[in-house]
């Protein structure tokens, strides 16, 4: 074997999980099928006529990430890692003019609340209570195996349980009731409202079992949030650094097309485009689980019952898909109107900004569900530049843009509106970001099919498996497969598709890579 382990995909999850083998004294080779490392973190001069602003190409703030050792195990910081704190993590707008913005500390957001309502500022410190407590219970269940949890964290955090049980059993409508219902229930500000449904649009806000998704708003709580400087890249470019200073190899442009198994079907290997093999006794996917099981696997390896479990991986199921826009511009963009209503010192040109209504958010699930494109398309703008001037040239600006709100199964082919849809967001972003309308150098607008070639995801899903909570835990991907190793001898699962989900976290690299060490006898 001329190697002991090979990853498949240069993500951060793929170069985190890679990096923790290299430093146990294995032989890495991590294999990438773009011909750029980084994944669906990578920052890039994608504009031949801007050739100086560099894009986020996926994802752009990070959290969870924050909650994990990663930082110190593979010495990130030593490896040139900074990370920019975002607070407040999220405002939104309102066409009036006004704003209301999520600071980590929730009674910072609270005190804004009042000027809007004094009875939503108080049930948005209870909100904020509650989700703590829940944190202290969900953050080591998400740092940990999915199936196999840590009994030291588990008798930790049972006294922090008991202690706070009357706080945390308000919680179970997250998982009973829909998001939408779990907001009107308890706020009556339109702002607070429209808010917390772009927070993040996972599901179908309108039915049952969505509430889970307001679980973003207790991780910036707990955690806060940050971008890396030089951009998103920069991240993976610092594990990517650490893995080589453990002797581990990044190949790019080296897409596989299948496993090797032997006789026994025990994986031996890869075979890559063009016929090159690699082989190892142990392969690691950190693309897409559903192609890993359904294309790079050879049919007839799983039994029936386990293939079928693949086969079925949900990518579509939602009903929704991404929509992301970058803009390189001749210029920085403004807020002038928003920016003079707050008469405070925040910057509305550095943070996540929304601006849609409750009801817009209502109505565009509809429309998404039905198949059509949305109108108002509802989503989130972000400058990057204004927070880290070092990715665009001076006294010029990028603009980030992403819904998640967008049909997944259009009756319009995407060949056919992608100009009119990018105008679309683009155009109403323009009314709150002036200058975005007049200072376009040249833009990038993607969706399922762009998605899907540039990073390698079934289905332009940039989660790698449905977001729906039926999908996490241990029965991520599947039932079966949610332990990172497979019922193939030597075939480990990692990535979005895995525990705990999709993100900027590192943490299936890292739990996977720590559960194949335990599976070798290395740990």
């Amino acid at each position: 074997m001329s190697h002991d382990v090979i990853v498949i995909g240069a993500g951060h999850n793929g170069l985190t999980a890679a990096a923790y083998l290299a430093r146990a004294g294995l032989r890495v080779v991590v294999l990438e099928a773009s011909p750029t490392s980084g994944g669906m973190l990578g920052t890039n001069a994608i504009f031949p006529s801007a050739p100086n602003h560099l894009i986020n190409e996926g994802g752009i703030q990070a959290s969870m990430f924050r909650s994990t050792s990663i930082i110190k195990d593979l010495e990130l910081d030593r490896h040139g890692l900074r990370q920019i704190i975002a607070d407040p993590f999220h405002v939104h707008l309102d066409p009036d003019g006004s704003s209301l913005a999520f600071w980590k500390d929730p009674a910072r957001t609270a005190e804004e609340l009042k000027r809007f309502s004094h009875k939503d500022a108080r049930a948005y410190l209870e909100f904020a209570n509650q989700c703590d407590a829940a944190m202290d219970l969900a953050l080591p269940f998400m740092n940990g195996h999915p199936t196999r949890p840590s009994g030291k964290e588990i008798l930790k955090a049972i006294p922090k349980a008991v202690r706070r049980r009357k706080e945390l059993t308000p919680l179970i409508s997250f998982l009973t009731r829909s998001h939408a219902e779990i907001i009107t229930e308890r706020f009556d500000t339109p702002l607070l409202q429209a808010a917390l449904a772009s927070m993040p649009p996972f599901c179908w806000m309108t039915q049952d079992g969505t509430g889970w998704a307001l679980i973003y708003v207790a991780i910036c709580h707990k955690l806060n949030s940050s971008r890396m400087a030089g951009g998103s890249g920069s991240l993976p470019a610092a594990i990517q650094r650490s893995f080589e200073s453990s002797g581990g190899t990044v190949r790019t442009s080296a897409r596989v097309q299948e496993l090797l198994l032997d006789g026994n079907n025990k994986i031996t290997g890869v075979r890559l485009e063009g016929g090159e093999v690699l082989r190892a006794p142990y392969v690691l996917a950190s693309c897409s689980p559903k192609a890993t099981l359904t294309d790079l696997l050879p049919r007839g390896v799983l039994d029936d019952t386990m293939q079928r479990r693949a086969d079925a991986i949900p990518i579509d199921t939602v009903e929704a898909a991404s929509l992301k826009i970058d803009v390189a511009l001749d210029g920085q963009l403004t807020l002038p109107r928003h920016q003079a209503w707050r008469k405070d010192d925040l910057n509305l040109r550095e943070p996540i900004i929304a601006w849609q209504t409750f009801d817009e958010h209502i109505r565009a699930w509809e429309d998404t569900i039905a198949g059509r494109w949305p109108d108002p398309i509802c989503g989130i703008g972000i400058i990057p530049s204004a927070l880290d001037p070092s990715q665009a040239p001076p006294g010029k600006d990028t603009f980030w843009y992403w819904s998640g709100i967008t049909p997944a199964h259009p009756t319009e082919p995407w060949k056919d509106v992608r100009d009119k849809i990018g105008d679309r967001a683009l155009g109403a972003a323009a009314e709150i970001f002036e200058g975005l309308d007049s200072m376009v150098i040249e833009r990038r607008v993607f969706n399922i099919p762009d998605l899907e070639t540039r990073f390698n995801v079934p289905g332009g899903n940039v989660y790698h498996v449905d977001p729906a909570l039926m999908r996490m835990g241990p029965l991520r991907p599947a039932s079966g497969f949610g332990s990172y190793h497979t019922p193939v001898e030597g075939l480990f699962l990692s990535g979005a598709g895995t525990h705990p989900t999709g993100g900027i976290s590192g943490i299936p690299g890292q739990q996977s890579a720590k559960w194949l060490l335990k599976k070798m006898g290395k740990k």
